[in-house]
């Protein structure tokens, strides 16, 4: 094996060690020893091959099985974007380290040293655009709603690895250093562009998606008013029914009917009562909670379960000004959990859900607890991959994107647990 070969050999090893890195880091990704196992199976071994036989261009089988593997394990569309940019900014990192190397060093005649302080240059950079580029990511999955939006971006990303990849299979090696002058300028003008079109993409997506809240915050609030009115007509109602309700029992009473009266209090009268009682109880309740957009919401997701029939209890023992995290993902995050515990709630035959805002000393922790089917078989690890859903398919995003949302909010917190016929998730928003 001549000193060109491994040469290549080390600088291939090299440049596919700092793309998984650069991912790992990015992505948050941990690896399991069979993982490892099968991507140095799987994907390093085929890809060396291959790059004996066609070279830089190899990095596409590499790409599309690690992205692959990206996506089964936490099923994000956004992250297959991820893997792209990380390509993108290596081979930025690979032209400034040649391009650096050849300028310093092509004179001096030392194969050797030139090697080494690319691959020095190559690692450091590559190191600090994978630093830079997380806050970059962790914007663009804090603001990225819509899932065609993340397609979107993926089919921009795949694009721009394409022209990258046609640039760097037209390199003149016989005029090597200029070459790649000429394509890191091309480079940075598709990152600029891809750059653009992100920025405007993401604004107008982000835009929407307020002007979609904000309509469903005006119609949480009226369903709140609503209710509340609803309240008092029936208190009013009341009040006006009270005497016929005292007659009717006056009948059995007069006919020493004890039997009767005892079935028609408890049966009827009590029930009637109870079932009232719960309703404005846990409207009165949310007098305690003074975020507007978030009284609303749950405003509405008890009428919601009132009218499946489905018994809605929540408790806000002390007055909640404040929950340090922005409104509109506060909405998304709640909203999410509370439809998942009604749906949950509905497929059993005494379904029922609790939620409870509890003031903590520095947190907000909110309970959702719901009974489920306990023939369903749910595990933990499996409810937040995107499209688990024991509904059928597609309909398993809700948990998946509420993750995601979390992941990228470092003051909250997120804990499942399921017990016997409950299902208990714990979200604790910690202040300052």
């Amino acid at each position: 094996m001549d000193g060109l070969t491994i040469e290549a050999i080390i600088l291939f090893l090299i440049q596919y060690l700092m793309l998984l890195f650069f991912n790992t880091y990015v992505l948050d990704l941990s690896w399991s020893k069979k993982q490892l196992l099968t991507i140095v199976l799987i994907i390093f071994l085929p890809t060396s091959i291959l790059f004996q036989f066609i070279g830089a261009i190899s990095i596409l089988y590499y790409l599309a099985i690690f992205t692959w593997m990206v996506y089964r394990k936490n099923r994000v569309v956004i992250h297959i974007f991820h893997s792209l940019a990380a390509l993108i900014f290596l081979v930025i990192s690979d032209n400034i380290s040649s391009i650096v190397t050849f300028h310093l060093l092509g004179r001096i005649g030392n194969d050797q040293l030139t090697l080494f302080s690319y691959i020095s240059l190559f690692i450091l950079l590559g190191i600090l655009f994978a630093l830079c580029y997380k806050r970059i990511a962790n914007l663009i999955n804090r603001w990225v709603f819509h899932r065609i939006v993340s397609y979107i971006l993926v089919f921009l990303g795949f694009v721009a690895v394409v022209f990258m990849y046609i640039n760097i299979m037209k390199i003149d090696h016989g005029n090597f250093n200029e070459s790649v002058q000429d394509n890191l300028v091309m480079f940075l003008t598709y990152v600029a562009i891809l750059t653009i079109s992100i920025i405007t993409i993401v604004f107008l997506a982000f835009k929407q998606f307020k002007m979609e809240q904000r309509e469903q915050q005006i119609n949480n609030f009226e369903s709140y008013v609503a209710s509340l009115e609803q309240i008092n007509q029936d208190m009013r109602k009341f009040k006006h029914d009270y005497i016929n309700i005292l007659t009717s029992l006056r009948t059995f009473i007069d006919d020493k009917n004890y039997d009767g009266l005892h079935t028609y209090f408890y049966e009827h009268i009590l029930e009637a009562s109870h079932q009232e009682q719960l309703n404005q109880h846990s409207m009165m309740v949310l007098n305690n909670l003074k975020i507007n957009s978030l009284k609303g919401l749950l405003t509405t997701k008890i009428l919601q379960a009132q009218s499946h029939q489905v018994p809605f209890h929540i408790e806000i023992v002390e007055e909640i000004t404040d929950i340090p995290v922005d409104p509109i993902v506060l909405n998304r995050m709640v909203g999410i959990l509370l439809d998942n515990a009604i749906e949950a709630a509905r497929e059993t035959e005494d379904g029922e859900v609790r939620a409870a805002f509890i003031h903590m000393k520095d947190a907000i922790l909110l309970v959702v607890t719901n009974k489920f089917n306990e023939s369903t078989n749910i595990k933990v690890h499996e409810i937040y991959e995107e499209g688990f859903s024991t509904k059928g398919e597609n309909r398993g995003l809700g948990l998946a994107n509420l993750r995601q949302m979390k992941n990228n909010l470092n003051n909250v917190s997120l804990n499942t647990k399921i017990s016997p016929a409950y299902f208990i998730q714990e979200i604790e928003f910690k202040k300052g």
